[in-house]
């Protein structure tokens, strides 16, 4: 992938992004591929050389891995910092590298960093849910220790003191508590992701039509109806019926405004290999009709 400088930020920091911090080691999967959608993940490894991205826009990305370093050097007892794990399932290594292993009385606490946003932190993240189950089952079947809690520590990178907010974060750093599975849970659900990945890959080696990403996957948002009001920059209240929407505006006196949903995943390209996805150029088609 290349790394581009479009808004001419010192080579410093370009010479910082084109290097290469993240190694999966001697695994066919890492945990993040194997969460990734396998129409995403067929893209990537087709056409990586041909990827770009502007450096300004792996601020966060540049920022996660000045974070691993100072974890690094920021060491406490019972704290296992950066190790990755590796497991044989069937005929493949699948491998995950966490951030931090906790060992206390009763077992391992596992926790993982997250630069994200007061949204995501306010909002359910099913990803996390899965990622951290995984590593789990790496630490219970690999390591043989119990697993006693999973744990988000958020970095919001958008928090504000002025915020009220029902449910905002109350400070820029927030521990989350993550749901656990059992070990027979989680086994299953690296199986199917496995065979999900398998399945792509012989379809595609094959010539034939990736799976589609599912509209969650897609980070797809609802189409809304904001009721609006002359002069008013926010909306009065947002529907997701148009008609509960234009009787408030009438009785409000004002007017709806649309708010068309779409797949933010594919729109800001955060995937990375949206201008060679067919189920994403299908989209921006029919947008033009």
């Amino acid at each position: 992938m290349k790394v581009t400088n479009k808004f001419g930020v010192p080579e410093t920091l370009v010479a910082l992004a084109q290097r290469e911090y993240y190694t999966k080691g001697a695994s066919q999967y890492s945990v993040t591929e194997l969460l990734s959608p396998p129409r995403i993940r067929r893209l990537r490894e087709q056409h990586n050389s041909k990827m770009e991205t502007d450096v300004t826009d792996m601020l966060w990305s540049l920022l996660g891995s000045d974070l691993h370093v100072v974890m690094e050097r920021g060491q406490a007892d019972g704290h296992i910092t950066e190790e990755r794990i590796f497991a044989q399932i069937d005929d493949l290594t699948i491998s995950g590298q966490i951030d931090l292993q906790q060992e206390s009385d009763g077992g391992v606490i596992v926790v993982d960093y997250k630069f994200t946003s007061a949204w995501a932190v306010m909002n359910d993240k099913p990803e996390w849910e899965q990622q951290l189950n995984v590593y789990k089952w790496l630490v219970e079947t690999v390591k043989k220790k119990k697993v006693k809690a999973l744990q988000i520590c958020a970095l919001i990178r958008d928090f504000s003191r002025h915020e009220v907010r029902e449910g905002y974060p109350a400070a820029p750093i927030q521990m989350i508590d993550i749901p656990m599975w059992d070990t027979v849970t989680a086994e299953t659900y690296i199986r199917e992701r496995l065979e999900h990945h398998r399945n792509a890959k012989v379809s595609h080696d094959f010539g034939e039509a990736l799976p589609e990403c599912s509209a969650e996957e897609r980070w797809q948002t609802e189409t809304k109806y904001a009721v609006m009001r002359q002069g008013r920059k926010r909306a009065i209240k947002l529907f997701e019926v148009r008609e509960e929407a234009e009787s408030l505006a009438k009785e409000e006196k004002g007017y709806v405004e649309v708010r068309e949903g779409e797949p933010k995943r594919c729109t800001g390209n955060y995937c990375g290999v949206a201008q060679w996805c067919e189920q994403y150029q299908r989209y921006v088609e029919n947008e033009r009709q």
